[in-house]
């Protein structure tokens, strides 16, 4: 009877033990694997990092579609020479423009020049043009002897 009695308590204990084993193993897996996880270097864990950085294309974008006028490339630059403007007080005028090296020809506001460049706006000192892909372009009067 005795053993009858050891074996019904094992029973009961057992599968409990068991249990417990398996929980704190468990416990000891999820414990160890959390500290094989890479820490992200320069800050405290949890922080915030700033803006993530734009490249230089993105950036391009960004300024294009907030105005500002943009560096061109030398090809485009030489291309292009302002012999003269007449400018209205109204926003109306035109510019006298020589392109790649040919006589000039005069071009009133708005106008398209060649291969997706137009004459955005007339100014005093000079003009703007615009490229079909929104790039701006400034050009000013040569100085006066």
């Amino acid at each position: 009877m005795r053993i009858f009695r050891f074996l019904s308590t094992w029973a009961r204990v057992l599968p409990a033990a068991v249990a417990a084993l398996v929980w704190a193993l468990a416990a000891a897996t999820a414990v160890y694997w959390g500290l094989q996880l890479p820490r992200p270097s320069g800050g405290p864990a949890g922080a915030v990092g700033g803006a993530p950085s734009l490249a230089p294309e993105d950036m391009r974008g960004v300024q294009r579609a907030l105005g500002q006028v943009l560096p061109m490339d030398a090809d485009a630059s030489r291309r292009f020479a302002l012999l003269g403007v007449i400018a209205a007080r109204s926003g109306q005028g035109s510019a006298l423009l020589s392109i790649d090296g040919q006589p000039a020809q005069a071009f009133v506001q708005g106008q398209s020049l060649l291969e997706g460049w137009r004459l955005l706006r007339v100014n005093e000192g000079g003009v703007r043009l615009q490229s079909a892909g929104g790039t701006a372009m400034e050009l000013e009067l040569p100085s006066r002897p």
